[in-house]
C-alpha cells in the first residue's frame, strides 16, 4: 500500500524542479495584461477541458452542470479527473488543460518557480468556522488524540509538497510536536481509509467521500485543517495560465461567473448539489447523501490565504534559494483581478 515516504521536503524542491522545467513551455516573463477582465461578450473559447481532483468539495461545480448554470453562460465543460495536483499545474501550463484545480499552496509554489498560473475562482467559496472539508484523521489503533501525537508517526497525504501537508505540520508544530520526525506516505485519498485500516500509515489527512470511510471504521478525527488555519479566504481555486486570460478574457470571465453563482445554488440547494455527485464523481446515492464541503462560503477571493501559504512554505522549506524566491514573490500577481 505505501507509495512514496518521506520525512521531509528540501524546501520547493520537490515540486519546484518539475515546475521549473515548464517555464519554456509556459511562456514564463511578465504578464501581457494583468488586468484582462472581458468586454462582456460571448466566451471566446465555449468548451473548456477541466482537471480536478475529485471529491465532494466539488458539488458547486456539479451543480452549476447539473442546473445548466455554466451552460447559461455559453460554456461547456469536459471534466478530467486527476489525482497529481503538480501534473494538473503541468497541464495549465502546457495548455493541456484550460483550467484546473489547485489549492493556494501550490499556486503560491508555481509562480515561485516562475510559472505564471492564476486563481481564477474559488472552489467552494472563503472556509467557515464550521468548515468540514479537509480533515486529519487518526487509526483508532494508533493512539494518537491530538496533533501533538504526530510526532514520530506515518501520515498519509495527497502530496509531500501539498496544502494539506503544510497545514498538518502547521498544526502539529503548535501542538509541541517534531515536525521533522514525521513519516509522509503519498496515497490518493481513496487509498487512505484501507492504509489507515492495515496499518500502513497511523493518521491521514483526507477528503469527503474518503473520510467517511475511516470514520466508519473507528478512526479518531484530530482536527479540521483548513478551519484551524484559513478562516474567512479560500484555500482550493480554479486556475488557469495567463496567456490563457489574455487570449480568451471573456472565457475566463464566463466561468468565473458561472462559478460563482454555482456555489451561491449549492449553497441554497444543498440537497441537490449532493445528488449531482453521483453522476458527478460516480458515487453512490449514500455516499453523495453525507457528502461535505465548505457549504455558504463567500465565493470571492482574497489574498489573506496567499500570504499565509507563502509564510508557511518559507517556515518549512530547507532551501534557501527557495526562500528567497518565496519571500520576494508578490501574491497579488497570482490571482487575476476579477476574481477579488
Amino acid at each position: 500500500m505505501r507509495k512514496s515516504i518521506a520525512r521531509r521536503l528540501g524546501g520547493l524542491a520537490a515540486v519546484g524542479t518539475v515546475l521549473a522545467s515548464l517555464v519554456a513551455c509556459s511562456g514564463g516573463g511578465a504578464p501581457a495584461d494583468e488586468g484582462a477582465e472581458g468586454d462582456g461578450g460571448a466566451p471566446e473559447k465555449s468548451t473548456l477541458t477541466v482537471a480536478i481532483n475529485p471529491s465532494t468539495q466539488f458539488a458547486p461545480l456539479y451543480y452549476g452542470i447539473q442546473e445548466g448554470i455554466f451552460e447559461e453562460h455559453g460554456l461547456e465543460l469536459e471534466i478530467t479527473p486527476q489525482t497529481d495536483i503538480a501534473a494538473i499545474v503541468s497541464g495549465l501550463a502546457s495548455g493541456t488543460y484550460d483550467i484546473g484545480f489547485a489549492t493556494v499552496v501550490h499556486a503560491v509554489t508555481a509562480n515561485a518557480n516562475g510559472i505564471p498560473i492564476r486563481a481564477i475562482t474559488t472552489i467552494e467559496g472563503q472556509i467557515q468556522e464550521d468548515d468540514e472539508g479537509t480533515v486529519t484523521i487518526a487509526s483508532a489503533e494508533s493512539g494518537i488524540t491530538d496533533f501533538a501525537g504526530l510526532e514520530g508517526k506515518r501520515v498519509a497525504t495527497v502530496g509531500l509538497s501539498s496544502h494539506n501537508t503544510m497545514t498538518m505540520w502547521e498544526l502539529a508544530d503548535r501542538a509541541g510536536a517534531d515536525t521533522e520526525s514525521i513519516e509522509l506516505v503519498q496515497l490518493p485519498f481513496g487509498q487512505m481509509a484501507a492504509a489507515l485500516a492495515s496499518g500502513d500509515v497511523d493518521a491521514a489527512i483526507m477528503q469527503w467521500p474518503f473520510a467517511a470511510d475511516a470514520l466508519a471504521a473507528g478512526g479518531v478525527e484530530l482536527g479540521y485543517n483548513n478551519r484551524e488555519l484559513f478562516v474567512d479566504t479560500a484555500t482550493t481555486l480554479f486556475n488557469t495560465s495567463q496567456s490563457f486570460i489574455d487570449q480568451n478574457p471573456n472565457t475566463v470571465r464566463a466561468f468565473a461567473d458561472a462559478m460563482a453563482e454555482s456555489i451561491v445554488g449549492a449553497t441554497e440547494n444543498p440537497e441537490v448539489a449532493k445528488e449531482s455527485l453521483v453522476e458527478g464523481l460516480g458515487i453512490t446515492a449514500e455516499q453523495a447523501a453525507g457528502a461535505r464541503w465548505n457549504i455558504g462560503g463567500d465565493p470571492a477571493l482574497n489574498l489573506d490565504a496567499f500570504e499565509v501559504a507563502r509564510d508557511l512554505l518559507v517556515k518549512f522549506s530547507t532551501d534557501e534559494s527557495a526562500k528567497t524566491a518565496l519571500e520576494n514573490l508578490d501574491v497579488a500577481t497570482i490571482v487575476w483581478p476579477g476574481a477579488l
